[in-house]
């Protein structure tokens, strides 16, 4: 059954590759005739996952999947984000040294849904083994009622290597969200220019995302060169794509290194491009950040509170950056972590 599952998945992005180049210059919703994109331009069409379901619906005739999940699927009755539950995972980063058996095991262990999972370079699962790999991962994560609540990836544009692979195979797993690779601004240039060119990637992007039925997320990141950083220049690139193509991940810590005091502008200014939220602590110790335990840092009991009473739709994922994820010796340190953050984060948020 597994070989015939992949061999399906296999076909369909294969046949995909070839044609979603072309597909996405004819169909791009967010695309003006002439090629370009206007960021004031009001998008009153959408494309709509006809053609996808038909073809998944034909692949999954051959594995025995009914027609009523693919439905439910078209219609958001199975989907988190149309829904007003938040699903809550950890970020497997400090976890991929661990079987991913004893990953599944752990989410039951401390009550979270499931993982961010790694699909990338370096990761649980490489993007070009993603055909065969990442249906194994989610099932091996269903053993215990678990899923890949998102998937971290690479990709930047439809073109980024093997993306059309990977989001096609995470959406016929049942993965809602993905998590995109971030744009960078070349610090030698002047910044509008680049973002309207970060902008027609991400217009595309969302249409093939669409297509698919996934959601794309986009990380607010500190840093001198992000674009998101400062999160006004996000808020603009997505102003036209509905969060449900692409949508912001909001991430507290980073949030807050930026914003400061500032942070209740930036997060009223952004809320409703919101998709997921991403929890984590730092500490600004003699001028230089650095990554703490969950509620021992400096984002602010407001924030939390702010997010408790209003809080945004999609998946909350914890995140552990104080302790290395490249060192086997330390593996147990970091579930001790996720344990002990996974407690502070029901009493701030209530998850």
């Amino acid at each position: 059954m597994k070989n015939e599952y992949n061999t399906v998945l296999r076909t369909a992005c294969d046949d995909n590759d070839k044609q979603a180049g072309l597909r996405i210059r004819c169909m791009n919703p967010y695309q003006s005739k002439d090629n370009s994109v206007n960021l004031n331009q009001k998008n009153d069409g959408r494309q709509t996952r006809r053609s996808f379901l038909t073809q998944a619906a034909a692949s999954a005739a051959a594995i025995g999947v009914t027609g009523e999940h693919l439905q439910n699927q078209a219609t958001g009755q199975d989907t988190e984000r149309d829904s007003d539950t938040r699903p809550v995972c950890i970020f497997a980063k400090q976890l991929q040294l661990m079987p991913w058996k004893e990953v599944a095991a752990f989410c039951r262990d401390i009550e979270v849904d499931g993982i961010e999972a790694t699909i990338r370079r370096g990761g649980q699962v490489n993007p070009a083994d993603a055909i065969e790999k990442l249906p194994e991962l989610c099932e091996t994560m269903s053993q215990t009622d678990s899923r890949v609540v998102i998937m971290t990836t690479d990709i930047v544009s439809p073109q980024s290597p093997n993306a059309t692979a990977v989001l096609r195979t995470g959406a016929l797993c049942g993965v809602k969200y993905y998590r995109m690779a971030y744009y960078r601004y070349d610090m030698d240039k002047p910044i509008l220019p680049q973002l309207e060119g970060f902008a027609k990637q991400a217009q595309e992007l969302a249409a093939l995302n669409h297509d698919l039925g996934i959601t794309g997320l986009y990380q607010n990141h500190a840093g001198n060169h992000y674009l998101g950083a400062p999160l006004w220049d996000l808020h603009q690139m997505l102003s036209e794509i509905p969060a449900s193509d692409i949508g912001i991940a909001y991430d507290v810590r980073h949030a807050t290194v930026e914003g400061n005091l500032s942070w209740p502008i930036d997060l009223a200014f952004i809320r409703d491009r919101i998709a997921a939220v991403y929890v984590k602590d730092y500490k600004a110790v003699n001028g230089k950040i650095q990554n703490v335990p969950l509620g021992e840092g400096d984002v602010s009991d407001k924030l939390f509170k702010t997010l408790r009473q209003q809080p945004p739709p999609g998946p909350v994922s914890l995140h552990m950056e104080y302790i290395s994820h490249t060192d086997p010796s330390l593996l147990t340190a970091s579930v001790d972590a996720y344990r002990r953050d996974r407690k502070v984060l029901k009493e701030l948020l209530g998850v």
